[in-house]
């Protein structure tokens, strides 16, 4: 094991002191003075220009013409929610894209001790408006149908605004926020002594009191980066309204992964979690993807 972690070592020391010897600011063996792509990703394979044959772009940055549908499955939790903390989710996605258009459907079942039965269908339509090569916004729109059955449950309707950085052509920064219109009728969905599951600073139950409903606010910020042209990876922190008046913000750190299985086939893992709340809120869905045309 030792002489395995000393060998490993020996390498990062010896690409670092080749970098740096032969002014190869890339890491990816080929000088600058020769590299006619002065930021391919860290891991790509590179011919003799320094320039990867292939370039992975995510479905969502295309600008071709393509359909591609995906099937997902994960997990959901809650601990405010009493005696079903946690929820399994089965999701399946259409997604069709055209001239920086992208329109998308969205529909899922969800099961938990208690019931089970469908989530909310969800209908987006976004545009992207490239300035240059750097910049690039993203405005649109959403219905979010109430085939979730609850009480109350009407339409909502969700605004997407985005704007994207891409100082290279591996790395992205972004910043985004939504606007949720709550439809859903004012009904108490809560008993008015309904225990939070948490105690006071004196060990007293606490209870959750129903002020009302409220439209949702979400801000978002985070960063992208192609390890590979098959992998990308981004991380994201978001700072959201509840849509219970009284509420505190959700705040969560977020990370996706996308992997480019072959020309027809990929795959994403997505992983959320709610920080600096004592309870634990966090959601888990992997898909994979086919790429129809």
């Amino acid at each position: 094991m030792m002489i395995r972690k000393t060998l490993l070592i020996l390498s990062v020391l010896s690409t670092q002191g080749y970098a740096n010897t032969n002014n190869d600011a890339d890491f990816d063996g080929v000088p600058d003075y020769l590299d006619q792509c002065s930021d391919t990703p860290f891991l790509n394979e590179v011919d003799k220009t320094g320039c990867t044959t292939s370039i992975l772009t995510l479905p969502f940055e295309t600008s071709k013409e393509s359909l591609d549908m995906t099937l997902g499955y994960g997990y959901s939790t809650n601990e405010d929610l009493i005696d079903r903390e946690e929820q399994r989710n089965t999701r399946v996605q259409v997604n069709y894209y055209k001239n920086n258009w992208s329109y998308s459907l969205q529909a899922g079942y969800y099961s938990h001790v208690l019931h089970d039965g469908t989530l909310d269908t969800i209908v987006r339509i976004k545009k992207r408006i490239k300035f240059n090569s750097e910049f690039v916004l993203s405005l649109g729109g959403g219905l979010r149908l109430p085939t979730y059955d609850f009480e109350g449950n009407k339409l909502d309707i969700v605004s997407y605004t985005s704007l994207h950085y891409y100082p290279t052509s591996s790395l992205s920064f972004f910043a985004g926020y939504n606007y949720t219109y709550i439809g859903d009728d004012e009904i108490n969905p809560l008993a008015p002594e309904t225990p939070s599951g948490d105690k006071d600073e004196d060990g007293n139950e606490e209870y959750y009191v129903y002020q009302g409903l409220q439209n949702i606010h979400k801000f978002y910020i985070g960063s992208g980066y192609f390890f590979t042209n098959d992998f990308y990876l981004n991380v994201l922190f978001s700072d959201e309204s509840s849509k219970f008046v009284g509420e505190h913000r959700i705040r969560n750190i977020s990370t996706s992964l996308y992997y480019k299985i072959d020309d027809k086939w990929f795959a994403t893992l997505a992983y959320s979690r709610e920080v600096l709340d004592e309870d634990l809120h966090d959601n888990l869905m992997f898909r994979v993807g086919y790429h129809i045309w």
